[in-house]
């Protein structure tokens, strides 16, 4: 008896693809893995990949990009930024270590880490000033979520959850800030 389609599920190939290309990319390194060495160990197509991903690095930014367009949503849905904040880095979307973020000496792909890493700032800064945070503060903003985010990924064996770090950096923050913003930036749990 068949299900009525044919392949994989749609989520099964995302991971099957993402777990292929991180496997390549720590046994080969990233430059030396093609796409199509991708696909051939996921047991998907070429073309399979691009309906996925449009490019080879686009893999391993998944957990960032799930993130951002999660902020997007809740943003879009007339969450505040804060409670968006918040039910991202702790409650759901970002609470596992990005794979860029822990195994990008041992991919190679150092120059590329940067290179999209710098896309996906931009990103992040285009929804902090569409979440209405004052023009004067989106950098601000911007820099103290990727502050958390870095010193998350740097803490090692003493890691603590990213909302911790997310909330030490808001609290730097505010005195930087116009009060609309860190209005905009508070949140009650619950």
């Amino acid at each position: 008896m068949t299900s009525g389609t044919r392949g994989r599920p749609r989520s099964s190939s995302r991971s099957a693809l993402a777990d292929a290309a991180t496997e390549l990319f720590l046994e080969r390194g990233f430059g030396a893995t093609s796409v199509d060495d991708i696909a051939s160990r996921a047991g998907v197509s070429r073309a399979t990949f691009f309906n996925y991903f449009p490019t080879k690095s686009d893999v391993l930014w998944v957990e960032v990009d799930q993130a951002i367009g999660r902020l997007e949503v809740l943003l879009t849905g007339g969450v505040l930024l804060g409670a968006a904040l918040f039910r991202i880095t702790r409650i759901g979307t970002l609470t596992a270590m990005p794979l860029i973020a822990t195994q990008s000496e041992a991919m190679q792909v150092e120059p590329d880490m940067r290179r999209e890493g710098g896309a996906r700032i931009a990103l992040l800064a285009a929804a902090i000033d569409q979440a209405g945070v004052v023009p004067e503060d989106v950098w601000y903003v911007t820099a103290a979520l990727v502050r958390s985010g870095i010193q998350w990924v740097r803490a090692g064996t003493t890691r603590r959850e990213l909302w911790v770090y997310l909330e030490e950096e808001m609290g730097r923050l505010h005195p930087l800030i116009s009060s609309h913003t860190a209005e905009l930036l508070s949140y009650t749990e619950g």
